[in-house]
């Protein structure tokens, strides 16, 4: 788990694979449906040594974009009233972009949820009754009675590139990086 990420300032983007774009040539290139993943840019505020060093050494740990971390997003992956069990309700299709579910508490539209036994996170779109509206589409099927992850949701990344962003000022030192989810 990346330290101290609750603190941190962290955008969530996504690299939609429906998304057309030109190469060089002018030719038109579509990214495959199972590219999708949540991009982040974390940035860390002002800490003294004694919790920056160790940050910097975790980061420095995932150079090479080989290295995975988990990521629980401060304020994406928390619903506040959340609790118990929720699963799915009826069999779901990979490709679908919604699932029928039921359990306690509530769930909250941009929200982040994870199937038991997926690496892909998904976010809330819509909420109809038992019926839940998902982006991306699922990229594996949900079978009956599936556990939904819906507090706390932790997603697998990996870093963009090597480089980690140190400024100092004083005794303080900011620390910001790009990450994205590893499926």
């Amino acid at each position: 788990m990346l330290p101290y990420i609750d603190e941190a300032e962290v955008s969530i983007t996504s690299n939609d694979p429906s998304v057309v774009s030109r190469s060089r040539s002018g030719r038109k290139v579509s990214r495959n449906l199972e590219q999708q993943k949540w991009l982040f840019d974390v940035t860390w505020p002002a800490y003294l040594s004694d919790k920056s060093l160790p940050l910097e050494i975790a980061l420095d740990e995932m150079k090479g974009q080989s290295e995975t971390a988990s990521l629980v997003h401060p304020v994406r992956s928390f619903h506040s009233n959340a609790s118990g069990t929720w699963q799915a309700i009826e069999p779901a299709n990979a490709g679908s972009n919604q699932v029928l579910l039921n359990g306690t508490g509530s769930l909250s539209l941009g929200h982040l949820v994870r199937f038991f036994g997926h690496a892909k996170a998904y976010r809330i779109t819509k909420i109809t009754g038992d019926i839940v509206q998902l982006y991306p589409s699922l990229r594996r099927g949900v079978s009956l009675s599936e556990v939904v992850q819906i507090d706390a949701v932790a997603i697998d990344v990996t870093r963009t590139d090597d480089d980690i962003t140190y400024k100092t000022k004083g005794p303080l030192t900011t620390i910001s990086a790009s990450f994205e989810e590893t499926l």
